[in-house]
């Protein structure tokens, strides 16, 4: 994936030191290669490793982590609770980018008696605790988001908001490279797409995969269509080839929600 062009990579929201996978053993193999990655093609490349936990056990797994040399941590906010985020993203000695999961936050918003909205659990209040980087579910994929909420979300996550910094947005659930230019006309360019299935599910490797990404991205900040760019570059029409190129008035992709 990073040989491939993918800036930020993340652990899995489930997975974060089991007996079968140490957080410090993982941390140590996952940098040693991309290190040899960023070596060979000339970009930082960043990793999100998970440190999620009870609430005691989180500053510890922070700081096991980056003295193992991680570049950037994950944590499922919703999971471990939003004053326990803020114990993380206050403390001066973590100074590495964090990444927000979104694990659990449909438990909190989908049900019709909870009284939390999408764009408050999913977006405001992480941003408030200090995410640098917040992944929101879309209406392309595999999630009932209504496109209304999935806007809102990413516009609450980048409208100035006092001194509050603004967090990146990172749609994810089922994004293909079909999806690119639909979020840049949404967004603009202060916009990450989390993107798996359509890097690894490529057909040509995930190489490819995150190759076809940055052509499609790289193409329509040009002012490119992905239409046209898809012509041009062997990667990214295989995949528009594969899983289309979406359009707001013709509707989504896939057919999950029938």
């Amino acid at each position: 994936m990073a040989l491939g062009g993918v800036d930020v990579i993340k652990d899995d929201e489930l997975v974060c030191d089991p007996p079968f996978c140490r957080l410090e053993d993982r941390v140590k193999a996952v940098m040693e290669a991309l290190k040899r990655a960023d070596e060979e093609k000339g970009e930082k490349t960043l990793c999100a490793f998970n440190i999620t936990a009870p609430a005691m056990q989180m500053r510890e797994n922070a700081y096991r982590a980056i003295e193992a040399g991680a570049n950037a941590l994950m944590v499922n906010y919703a999971s471990c609770g939003l004053d326990t985020t803020r114990m993380i993203t206050e403390d001066p000695n973590i100074n590495v980018p964090i990444l927000a999961h979104s694990d659990y936050t449909g438990a909190q918003y989908e049900s019709e008696w909870s009284g939390l909205a999408a764009t408050l659990i999913g977006a405001k209040l992480p941003r408030l605790a200090g995410l640098d980087m917040i992944i929101g579910l879309t209406p392309y994929g595999k999630f009932p988001m209504m496109m209304d909420t999935f806007v809102n979300m990413g516009l609450q996550m980048l409208a100035p908001l006092g001194h509050i910094r603004p967090a990146f947005p990172m749609p994810g659930g089922g994004t293909t490279q079909g999806h690119i230019e639909d979020v840049i006309h949404k967004f603009g360019s202060d916009v990450m797409i989390a993107a798996g299935g359509a890097i690894h599910g490529h057909p040509m490797g995930p190489a490819a995969g995150a190759r076809a990404f940055r052509q499609g991205i790289d193409a329509v900040c040009r002012g490119v269509s992905l239409a046209e760019a898809g012509k041009e570059y062997e990667e990214l029409g295989t995949a528009l080839r594969l899983w289309g190129i979406y359009s707001e008035t013709k509707g989504g992709i896939f057919d999950l929600k029938g």
